[in-house]
């Protein structure tokens, strides 16, 4: 399909918006060396400065494109950078400088369908907590809060917080705590702040009016939470013993299936493995990654394959392929879904 450029790809441009009345000039093209794709050049008619076709595309400036769906699959099917590596021959660096570009273009593209979304309205949505840690399991510990709306299992919103250091029993341990402290500082508790924002992106999402139901364990900091964010909104808090069976008729099941999802498809979320988090920031681009896949790509279940999260709660009536997903940059995806 013919490609028309939405506006001017700098950000300091007065064209910078999407218009269409944008003005360019064709001043050529050329031919990729990594897949002989044909890519047109542009200039912009305000700022004068030059852009391409490739300008817009996720894989800017990547060598190895032809890689890159297969790369994606794997990270979102529990398998390590360096396994993912080895089959498929290229280096670790070329799986690596992949995760911080398809976790924020995930996380972007995510806020602009549901700021376009036409379906908000009030329901039902489970909040819960995952643990696991970056670089050291007792020093180093983490929450991964996860919101989702419990019938479609659409995941609202995800973050990731530092937790304090575990209590440590031995000398070795106990040293090896003083010396972290000195270098990093002293761990504090992020949990709270985290939470917060996972409330506060939905009470952006929903419409202003009618009740909320929110069902969540019986941490003591929920309710709080939920009143310094919702302030004086109508709120059904339900609450359930995380000790609970955990069987369908478990109001926590949505949300319990969700994170046991997300631990079998995030390869750092893995418990006792070598493929941990190093830093916290790769593990919630990771999240961000899978999230997106789970939402806009997947299925509901292998039942309604056919159906998205995203299809069934009414943010996106069509459901993506992985190759359209990674096609543009989160800014002007939805303006080139199309071409």
């Amino acid at each position: 399909m013919s490609f028309t450029p939405p506006s001017c790809p700098n950000p300091a441009c007065a064209a910078s918006n999407p218009s269409a009345t944008f003005d360019f000039v064709h001043i050529g093209s050329y031919a990729r060396k990594c897949d002989g794709r044909v890519v047109q050049r542009y200039r912009c008619s305000t700022c004068d400065r030059g852009f391409s076709d490739q300008t817009f595309r996720l894989d800017y400036r990547l060598r190895r494109p032809e890689l890159d769906q297969r790369i994606y699959e794997a990270f979102v099917s529990k398998v390590s950078h360096r396994q993912t590596a080895r089959i498929l021959h290229t280096k670790r660096r070329t799986v690596e400088r992949r995760i911080a570009r398809w976790g924020e273009h995930g996380r972007l593209l995510h806020a602009l369908l549901l700021a376009a979304s036409k379906a908000r309205h009030t329901g039902s949505f489970s909040l819960d907590e995952a643990e696991t840690f970056e670089t050291d399991r007792r020093l180093c510990p983490l929450t991964v809060p996860v919101l989702i709306e419990r019938e479609t299992r659409f995941v609202l919103h995800v973050e990731s917080a530092p937790l304090p250091a575990r209590k440590v029993g031995t000398p070795a341990l106990r040293q090896r705590k003083l010396e972290r402290e000195k270098a990093n500082d002293r761990r504090r508790n992020g949990s709270r702040a985290a939470v917060k924002a996972c409330f506060e992106a939905l009470k952006a999402w929903a419409i202003e009016s009618g009740a909320l139901e929110i069902v969540t364990d019986k941490k003591r900091t929920y309710p709080a939470v939920l009143r310094e964010v919702f302030g004086k909104r109508e709120l059904r808090h339900a609450v359930t013993s995380s000790k609970a069976v955990r069987d369908t008729r478990n109001p926590l099941f949505a949300i319990n299936h969700t994170l046991a999802m997300l631990r079998d498809g995030v390869s750092r979320l893995v418990r006792r493995t070598w493929a941990h988090a190093k830093t916290r920031a790769r593990l919630l681009h990771h999240l961000w990654i899978y999230v997106a896949w789970r939402n806009y790509v997947r299925g509901v279940s292998n039942i309604r394959k056919h159906e998205t999260p995203a299809m069934a709660l009414g943010v996106d009536p069509e459901r993506w392929t992985l190759a359209a997903w990674m096609r543009w940059r989160a800014p002007w995806a939805l303006l080139l879904r199309n071409q």
